[in-house]
């Protein structure tokens, strides 16, 4: 029989090197692995894999691959590309080094675009080592910081990454890997372990490790290592195939025996079929699929009684035929409701033997008159006499009447119209409960026999005829019909569910007003606790939470029935501290400077505002414009300083600011287009480009300046740039700031006096800071109402505040440096906000088409 587990390789019994090993083939390799993750021991871990490729089985090829982290992100990270990279080996059809190309060059791209997207503190980088074989090809793949040892012949080869090649994978550059080939013999031992396990070993002790018995290996390493946070190991053992195991060859490829077990003279049988073999035209080496020891010798123990137990089941003997003598007659009754349709019935044998008897009765009165006597009687004693002769006898032994004259009765009419006799009548009066009883059971079966096998016999007429009472009266009341009436079951639930509800009525109000009382007192309850909570707490989010959890509750408890004053009081305490949290305030003053309310063709739809030369300019999405307004003027004074114009060039305007510097010549207003061009409006000067060194695939969404520096904003690659001035513009653009994680920034705003911080806000009204590479997104803690969609930050006074637009809640709102909240403003002219700036400690804002002055 073909032996279990994996087949050996066994030489002929005359093959003079009998003695030594024999590796041939695909050495089977015996592989043992396990792992050590935050310190806890697993017996497979997540950085290393065991991979099978296509093709037929005896030429499929193998991965071995083990990954490691050299960044603090990189062992989390590991696991993933070990997956891939299973994935891709088994999809993969070409040779072994270039399958081994393709899964480094898909690591490196799936590292760096990951990198790409990701801050500092989750950027990931690897060491990967992978050992890949095909038949008697055998290739080592590395790329980082990794290892293999190769154990064979008692010496020990290292492989490591060098040069080039140890560059971790993920650093940003093109990986290639190094590769190694090995010649495996029986007996050879890899290893395949994370770095951090040479910190405590050398190689003369790894050497002494893979020289002990495969299964001492695993465990005398795991001592070595099981201090370590992070490790994983990888053991893989070439089998040595006994010499004695191999029974022949074909095609110089050894034909293996799996039944190592049989008896020496067991060997003739094997080697007659093999010669037989060898003997056949053969285009290829047979594989071990192909040879079966099974089909030519049984070596199985009970032989004898399996063939024999088979031989009994296959046995097909004749059938016994029976004749139809022996099989016993089935009497089939026929059903009650049949037999009742032809007449067979209780009813009809009472009328069948009534008829009988009536007959019998009208023959023996008919044959008594022919005879001219009276019929007999049967009497108590037993003697039959005449009546008429004992009568007779009475009357001549008494005196009386013997003075009579003896006169003989006349004889009784014979009445022969079968009218039963008197005896006969009282046996049918006596009889009829039983008679009745017994019909109506042997109709109540019928009925059941009829109603479970197919239609009714007897049918129930639906309507009886009345009786008429008295001169032909029908009867006041009236017959219901039998099928008319409810079934039980309906019946049983019509008085179930009456029974419920009056116990209902009686009993729900009463636990309803229970469980009200309960209610309220556990909602009074829970109120206070979140009150005690908001006093405890220091943070103002978590603090406004625990306000807004008990007026919830509160309110639940007001609308239960029964609920007193104190859930008022309650409400309003709430109310006063939620108010003081909100720190809504008014501003001193709102004065109005100018209107534009009927400026141009078009409502003006203002969404950048800049003060500076005592004028306001106001960018107007609408009609693609910067209009002017003089603040000391009479409110009327305004003009048209920048619109959109293709015969001189200019586009659309995105982004302005003022500049007080003498760089440009004189104080004059920047306004950048969207075709990257920048343009200096003044009025002595007029509208005049200036110098820009944008690059052609920036997409510049605002402009801020610090010092003469100009800042510009790359909402599509998102980052931040700095201009220095020079050549009568703004030159050498220098990156400044990577926006990773924000998703369509929109505007910037850099405050370098406090330190290195650059605010940025997205679409949706997040505030970002940066402060070097470190990023913090500003909570707005204790706020009533998240920013919908917030302008540039602007800081203002010694404290460091920002001020904020609220556009959609008509409002400002000041936060903290740290990101809390700290006040908000509101008024009613405050409604249909879209531009703010501050200037000189003075705010200024754009709404309802008027530009206001806003004092604080």
């Amino acid at each position: 029989m073909v032996g279990k587990g994996r087949a050996e390789a066994l030489p002929c019994p005359a093959d003079p090197a009998r003695k030594r090993t024999v590796a041939s083939l695909t050495e089977p390799l015996r592989v043992g692995q396990f792992a050590i993750v935050d310190h806890e021991p697993v017996d497979r871990g997540p950085n290393a894999g065991v991979f099978l490729g296509k093709g037929p089985s005896d030429d499929r090829a193998e991965l071995y691959i083990l990954a490691e982290g050299t960044t603090p992100a990189g062992e989390s990270f590991a696991g993933h590309i070990v997956s891939g990279a299973g994935q891709a080996w088994q999809t993969l059809d070409m040779s072994v080094t270039g399958a081994l190309r393709h899964i480094f060059q898909d690591a490196g791209t799936s590292l760096n675009e990951w990198n790409r997207k990701s801050i500092a503190q989750h950027r990931v980088s690897l060491g990967v080592v992978c050992f890949a074989r095909r038949g008697a090809q055998a290739v080592v793949a590395q790329a980082g910081p990794s290892v293999l040892f190769h154990l064979s012949g008692g010496q020990l080869r290292v492989c490591t990454a060098e040069g080039e090649f140890a560059t971790p994978v993920g650093s940003g550059t093109a990986v290639a890997p190094q590769f190694s080939r090995l010649n495996l013999r029986a007996g050879d031992r890899l290893l395949l372990v994370s770095t951090a396990a040479l910190s405590d070993m050398d190689q003369e002790l790894i050497g002494g490790i893979l020289g002990l018995e495969p299964d001492r290996v695993l465990a005398n390493l795991y001592r070595r290592v099981q201090h370590l946070r992070h490790v994983t190991a990888l053991f893989l053992s070439v089998e040595e195939i006994p010499a004695e195991r191999v029974i022949g060859s074909v095609g110089g490829e050894p034909v293996i025996d799996a039944t190592p077990h049989l008896p020496p003279a067991a060997a003739p049988l094997l080697t007659a079929p093999l010669r037989a073999v060898q003997r056949a035209p053969l285009t290829k080496a047979i594989s071990l699929g192909t040879f079966q020891p099974s089909l030519f010798i049984d070596d199985e123990e009970g032989g004898d009684q399996l063939a024999a137990a088979r031989r009994r089941i296959t046995a097909v003997h004749d059938r016994v035929r029976h004749s139809p003598a022996m099989i016993p007659a089935i009497v089939t009754e026929i059903p009650r409701p049949l037999r009742r349709a032809a007449g067979d019935n209780e009813l009809n044998r009472l009328a069948a033997e009534r008829r009988s008897h009536a007959t019998v009765l009208l023959a023996a009165n008919a044959h008594a008159a022919a005879s001219g006597r009276a019929p007999w009687r049967s009497i108590p004693g037993g003697v039959e006499t005449n009546v008429d002769d004992r009568r007779r006898q009475r009357r001549k032994d008494s005196f009386s009447a013997g003075l009579s004259r003896e006169e003989w009765a006349p004889r009784p009419l014979i009445i022969d119209d079968g009218t039963p006799l008197a005896a006969d009548m009282a046996a049918e009066i006596n009889a009829r409960p039983l008679l009745l009883g017994a019909v109506a059971e042997t109709i109540a079966t019928e009925n059941a026999e009829t109603v479970t096998s197919g239609g009714a016999l007897v049918r129930v007429r639906s309507t009886m005829p009345a009786r008429s009472r008295r001169g032909g009266a029908l009867s006041a009341r009236g017959l219901i019909a039998p099928e008319k009436l409810p079934p039980t079951w309906a019946i049983i639930l019509v008085g179930l569910a009456v029974l419920l509800a009056v116990v209902g009525f009686l009993t729900v109000p009463r636990l309803l007003q229970n469980s009200d009382g309960a209610r309220y007192t556990q909602l009074i309850d829970q109120a206070n606790q979140q009150l005690s909570t908001a006093h405890a707490v220091q943070d103002p989010a978590e603090k406004r939470g625990a306000l807004v959890q008990a007026q919830a509750l509160l309110l639940e408890a007001r609308d239960l029935p029964g609920a007193g004053s104190q859930v008022t009081d309650f409400l309003s305490q709430l109310a006063a501290e939620l108010k003081v949290l909100d720190a809504v305030r008014a501003p001193a003053a709102v004065e109005v400077l100018g209107s534009l309310e009927q400026f141009g063709d078009k409502p003006v739809a203002a969404t950048r505002l800049v003060v500076g030369g005592g004028t306001a300019y106001v960018l107007d999405s609408a009609s693609n414009q910067v209009v002017s307004l003089a603040l000391g003027g009479s409110g009327t004074e305004h003009a048209v300083v920048y619109n959109e114009d293709k015969d001189a060039r200019r586009a659309r305007p995105v982004a302005m600011l003022y500049v007080d510097s003498t760089d440009l010549g004189e104080p004059s207003l920047l306004v950048l287009d969207a075709s990257r061009n920048l343009w200096a409006v003044s009025a002595k000067l007029g509208v005049r480009p200036i110098v820009f060194a944008a690059a052609p695939a920036q997409v510049v969404t605002d402009l801020t300046m610090f010092g003469r520096d100009l800042y510009a904003l790359d909402g599509q690659v998102g980052a931040v740039y700095r201009f220095t001035p020079g050549d009568g513009g703004y030159v050498s653009p220098v990156k400044v700031l990577d926006l990773a994680g924000v998703s369509a920034p929109k505007r910037l705003m850099v405050d370098l006096s406090g330190g290195e911080d650059i605010f940025v806000t997205d679409a949706s009204g997040t505030i970002h800071r940066f402060a070097g590479q470190l990023s913090l997104v500003l909570s707005e803690g204790g706020i009533d109402k998240k920013l919908a969609s917030a302008e540039a930050p602007l800081t203002v006074g010694k404290t460091g505040e920002l001020w904020m637009l609220d556009a959609p809640n008509n409002r400002i709102v000041v936060l903290r440096r740290d990101g809390a909240f700290d006040r908000q403003y509101q008024h009613k002219d405050f409604q249909g906000l879209s531009a703010f700036t501050i200037q000189n400690g003075a705010a200024y804002i754009f709404s309802s088409g008027k530009l206001r002055r806003v004092t604080f």
